[in-house]
């Protein structure tokens, strides 16, 4: 295959204040922000690293099994009733949480526990606000690894394309979108002559990791499922189920189309 590139330079967008802008017209209500999943997520961490004595870890450094398994009960059960975990590695979602509030230090570890952080304890009494939730959204692009639990090759341009996506999804001109779409606009490749060459999806084609149809399913899983969704910025509408095709459809959702142009200075 040639070479593949994210945002040709002549459509790209250079613009680095997507996700940094903080007007001061920018208010959001914390019940809204708290519908967000990934907000959810913390919220439930920060409860556990408020109460008495903080949130016990194992002798790992491991989340324990009793909020290993209260955290899935809560948010995943719906997405796969095969088999309930009971360590933190078969949780990653209960991992990136963890991850995103240490890296911006609203929790920190201390002496076999997770402790909130005064900035922390301002969240879980106050409630969530926009910071809070620019926070996560940083640490989210900037902290976790989107790679992290799949057999995928690489594709870093992926995350580190995580701004100009955005910014390309806010101004979609449609409200629901799928991968195979979305991949279609954004991904070229160049041939031997150095001509760019737009890329179009075979739904039938032999599925290979390492081919086009491949790293439009990473970015359906990577950037549509694990990113967007959790994130508020993508809902999707289908049933719950394991994986999701780069065919189905995901949905704009009304945070992100009301809310986020803040991010966007808009």
């Amino acid at each position: 295959m040639g070479k593949v590139i994210n945002f040709p330079k002549s459509n790209r967008s250079e613009a680095t204040h997507v996700v940094t802008a903080k007007p001061s017209s920018a208010v959001v209500t914390a019940s809204r922000l708290g519908e967000i999943p990934i907000v959810e997520h913390a919220m439930f961490l920060l409860a556990s690293a408020g109460s008495d004595g903080g949130l016990k870890l194992t002798q790992t450094g491991a989340l324990n099994r009793q909020f290993v398994q209260a955290f899935w009960d809560k948010f995943l059960v719906e997405e796969d009733k095969r088999f309930r975990p009971s360590r933190e590695f078969e949780c990653p979602e209960a991992t990136r949480i963890h991850q995103l509030l240490v890296y911006k230090k609203y929790v920190r570890k201390f002496k076999g526990r997770v402790k909130l952080t005064p900035s922390g304890q301002r969240v879980l009494d106050a409630g969530p606000t926009l910071d809070f939730y620019r926070d996560l959204l940083m640490a989210g692009i900037y902290g976790w690894n989107w790679a992290f639990e799949d057999r995928f090759p690489d594709y870093d341009f992926i995350q580190g394309s995580a701004h100009g996506m955005i910014e390309r999804l806010w101004s979609w001109p449609t409200p629901t979108l799928t991968a195979v779409e979305f991949a279609e606009e954004i991904f070229e490749k160049v041939d031997e002559n150095g001509k760019a060459i737009r890329m179009k999806y075979d739904e039938n084609a032999p599925y290979n990791s390492d081919t086009y149809e491949g790293m439009v399913r990473c970015l359906n899983v990577r950037f549509f499922a694990r990113f967007c969704v959790p994130f508020g910025i993508l809902r999707d509408p289908s049933e719950p189920r394991l994986v999701s095709n780069p065919t189905d459809p995901f949905e704009k959702t009304e945070f992100f189309v009301s809310d986020f142009p803040k991010f966007l200075g808009r």
